[in-house]
């Protein structure tokens, strides 16, 4: 097979793999893990068992060796007899091999050992010692191979002992840990898979609820606490997720039904004044021309109302689109317009250096509704004070009729208007957007009243950096661009 081929089986392997349930995934792999812990354990335990069983064989033969070797003369006869009469007593062989590969069994014994090349190596005397394992006339032994002595050059003695008594144990040692190996790996997998389905149902759960919201489009349902490990921090991640669903649905549903109650009084006094355009011809010029100017108002209204509305609609802006901006021009920018739309009030500015990061046309809205929202309350004449300091604080105070308290709670709900504002135009969505706007910067914002009179806004956003720490006052009259009818959208 080409390695090509090779790559795509395993490929194909590895889908299919992932193409099993989780579960499934899971249950094998912790078996297949558990599973080759004891098969190292149980491989373990055998060798050591083999090692010393067979040890034992080899001491015994190095014991013999021994023997021999304090022999202090060795004759034609004497000595081997000697050795054989003594390993005889165990089951055991003995031989002797000369470097030719000729052998010399022991008087009495019927079988031949096995000579290898170390054997032979041994009886030329390149080697002292050699032990391994043979067969001999159908019998498994174990064959020590030594020289047999200074006097007897090109001559080894090889001493053997059966392994059938080793063999027979290790054979049930096998069968007891072969039997160990499959009642182990059976025990594994269940355990595997009842630990696994325990600790699969909460996601059994999240994907069940999941699937049921997906269905019902029911934002009410919620995952059962599942503790504080990973899958209930899961679950709880997923209840929140879900809260926020369901309150940016009841915004939304909330938002639509403000925005139809809000619309109907415009829309209706429109319809009235172009139903009256029918006879236009009739009316006199100057309820001619009151007529159209009702018409152009409410068609200001209307197109105030719907700007507002898709500024609420837009939410927070990406991160990406956020920049660094010099916030005091931005505010310095808002106050000429607010200058040029509430000519009867007088804005006095102070301001330093400041840095922020966020959107430029977003928080120029909101800084531009703060300004009209102070101008709009202001009588003929009145001061204004606009201050941003090095943190990223913008105060508006005007000296206004303020804010009565039981409205104070509720002056950042879309569409909300105290009863002394109604008779003022606006949508009653500038403090709204205000909020969502420095919301989405990481800021606050909050509105109190003045002991002495009036409504202090307070704005504050996180400084990406700070400039001179003293306020500078900026000139009542400066060069700036003419806004856009969006720009100057009024609230409460």
């Amino acid at each position: 097979m080409t390695p090509a081929g090779s790559w795509s089986k395993v490929r194909d392997i590895d889908e299919r793999w992932h193409d099993l349930p989780l579960r499934t995934r899971l249950t094998t792999g912790a078996s297949v893990a558990a599973t080759a812990v004891i098969i190292a354990v149980i491989a373990v335990a055998y060798l050591t068992v083999r090692h010393e069983l067979r040890g034992n064989i080899d001491s015994q033969l190095r014991h013999q060796a021994n023997e021999l070797a304090v022999q202090k003369e060795f004759g034609p006869v004497g000595p081997f007899t000697d050795v054989r009469s003594r390993v005889g007593d165990i089951g055991g062989f003995v031989q002797l091999a000369r470097a030719d590969g000729r052998v010399q069994r022991a008087p009495g014994q019927a079988v031949t050992l096995p000579v290898s090349r170390a054997d032979l190596a041994v009886a030329a005397g390149n080697n002292s010692l050699t032990i391994h394992d043979g067969v001999a006339d159908g019998r498994h032994v174990r064959i020590l191979t030594r020289p047999l002595g200074a006097g007897h050059p090109g001559i080894a003695v090889q001493i053997a002992l059966p392994l059938a008594d080793v063999d027979r144990q290790l054979h049930v040692l096998r069968a007891a840990f072969g039997l160990l190996a499959i009642i182990g790996f059976g025990l594994t997998v269940v355990a595997s898979w009842a630990a696994v389905r325990r600790t699969m149902r909460p996601v059994r759960t999240l994907t069940e609820t999941a699937e049921q919201v997906a269905a019902t489009r029911d934002l009410t349902v919620r995952i059962p606490e599942q503790g504080n490990d990973e899958l209930g921090r899961l679950a709880a991640t997923f209840n929140m997720m879900l809260d926020a669903l369901e309150r940016s649905l009841g915004a939304q549903r909330q938002l639509v039904m403000d925005a139809s109650h809000e619309l109907r009084t415009p829309l209706a006094s429109l319809r009235t004044n172009v139903e009256v355009l029918n006879d236009l011809d009739r009316l006199p010029e100057a309820e001619r021309r009151a007529v159209l100017r009702g018409i152009v108002t409410q068609l200001d209204e209307l197109t105030g109302l719907v700007a507002d509305v898709v500024e609420l609609a837009r939410g927070e802006a990406p991160a990406a689109e956020h920049d660094d901006i010099a916030f005091d021009e931005l505010v310095a920018n808002a106050v000429e317009r607010a200058r040029r739309h509430w000519p009867t009030v007088t804005f006095r500015v102070a301001t330093v250096p400041v840095t922020v990061r966020g959107v430029s046309r977003r928080l120029d809205r909101a800084v531009a509704n703060m300004l009209d929202n102070a101008g709009k309350f202001s009588p003929p004449g009145a001061d204004v004070d606009v201050r941003l300091g090095a943190g990223g604080t913008l105060t508006v105070a005007d000296r206004g009729p303020g804010v009565p308290s039981e409205a104070l709670p509720h002056v950042f709900d879309r569409f909300y208007r105290a009863d002394e504002a109604r008779a003022l135009p606006g949508s009653g969505l500038g403090l709204a957007i205000v909020q969502q706007v420095v919301e989405g910067h990481g800021g606050t914002i909050e509105l109190t009243n003045r002991p002495d009179g009036g409504a202090v806004a307070t704005l504050r956003l996180p400084a990406a950096a700070s400039g001179d720490d003293g306020p500078e006052m900026l000139p009542e009259t400066a060069a700036v661009s003419v806004p856009r009818a969006s720009e100057t959208s009024l609230f409460h």
